[in-house]
């Protein structure tokens, strides 16, 4: 009897052994991509000589880092082991692999970065901004506020794409994982917050977007 208590133990273990290397892959490539698009804004100001402002401020790149990318973070990793799990034989390869790396610096992470990048860019000009010149700071706070809000958005559908490495949004649905969608809504309640509460978007350095800007934003949930 104790025998076949072990023999019923293991497919379980080997499921949550599975499972549990699936997660920790879904959270780096989440993870990497918002790095991109952190890094992005910098990289531009750098390459630039200046004449593009930094989209975002160091405190918001805190603030996407320990507020709103956190609790989405976690809830990839507690994703339930799917019906494939237990399907063919497991390679053994390296967490951060070549398909991660690929996957969040190729696709999710320049897609995320061009898209705020894109909404900064389009937002100044559309206030009278032109390159190489200083923008006022209240029109700054504004598009900077714009590219915060195009990342945690496009992280918002990120967490969602990063419950598969295989299949698209549309098959895996977006209701496997009922932790996943309380730390989407709390993500979206701290974007609101971040912006909307004066003293603390001050302190961030942003500004609640125009409606040309919320538009630009919501582009990067479907791309």
């Amino acid at each position: 009897a104790a025998g076949l208590g072990r023999d019923l133990e293991l497919p379980g273990a080997i499921e949550l052994g599975r499972a549990t290397y699936a997660n920790i892959r879904r959270f780096l490539t989440y993870h990497l991509t918002d790095n991109v698009a952190e890094l992005a804004p910098f990289l531009v100001w750098a390459l630039s000589g200046g004449s593009i402002p930094p989209a975002l401020t160091v405190l918001q790149v805190l603030a996407l880092d320990i507020g709103t990318d956190l609790l989405p973070a976690l809830a990839l990793g507690a994703e339930r082991p799917t019906p494939r799990a237990m399907v063919g034989r497991m390679r053994v390869r390296s967490l951060a692999d070549r398909r991660v790396l690929l996957r969040a610096f190729g696709v999710l992470g320049p897609a995320e970065a061009l898209l705020s990048l894109g909404a900064f860019v389009v937002v100044l000009s559309v206030g009278g901004w032109r390159w190489g010149a200083a923008p006022g700071a209240a029109l700054l706070a504004t598009a900077s506020g714009t590219a915060f809000a195009a990342i945690v958005l496009g992280q918002l559908a990120n967490a969602f794409a990063c419950r598969s490495e295989t299949r698209p949004v549309l098959r895996t649905g977006v209701r496997g994982n009922p932790l996943l969608l309380v730390a989407v809504g709390v993500e979206l309640a701290l974007l609101l917050v971040f912006l909307a509460v004066p003293p603390l978007a001050e302190l961030l350095g942003g500004a609640w977007p125009t409606p040309l800007g919320w538009w630009l934003a919501l582009l990067a949930v479907p791309v």
